[in-house]
């Protein structure tokens, strides 16, 4: 491979690259750019972590998705939470219950994952 070829495969760029260039395309300060963009993903991080919906589609961004395996590692480390918080007492009950509100949820969005699962498979199986 000649070090021309090498130069133009695709890299992945860091979206903090591309805060100038926005800048001065719509002719307002970078850090409003910035701003922005971390507003943006902040939202879409919290509407995942809430296990409501397993993918939120954005039109020209495309779809964000729960990952499977992350959530079931997460299920495991809050199964090993709860069963070292010490529940005899009151901070620790009060500690408990955030962690079992959480892993219900996460229970929840792993069935749902699972449904869609066999959904594509039966879906994928009458389509052949």
């Amino acid at each position: 491979m000649r070090l021309e070829d090498k130069n133009n495969h695709l890299n992945p760029k860091s979206y903090k690259e591309f805060f100038k260039t926005i800048a001065e395309e719509c002719e307002v300060h970078e850090d409003l750019v910035e701003e922005l963009i971390r507003f943006f993903y902040n939202e879409i991080r919290k509407n995942l972590e809430e296990l409501e919906y397993t993918r939120i589609l954005l039109p020209n961004l495309g779809t964000f998705t729960l990952r499977k395996g992350r959530l079931d590692r997460a299920i495991k480390r809050h199964k090993d939470m709860l069963g070292n918080i010490e529940k005899t007492t009151y901070v620790g009950y009060g500690n408990h219950l955030p962690v079992k509100d959480k892993l219900n949820k996460m229970e929840k969005a792993k069935i749902r994952i699972e449904e869609e699962i066999t959904n594509k498979k039966r879906w994928k199986d009458e389509t052949k």
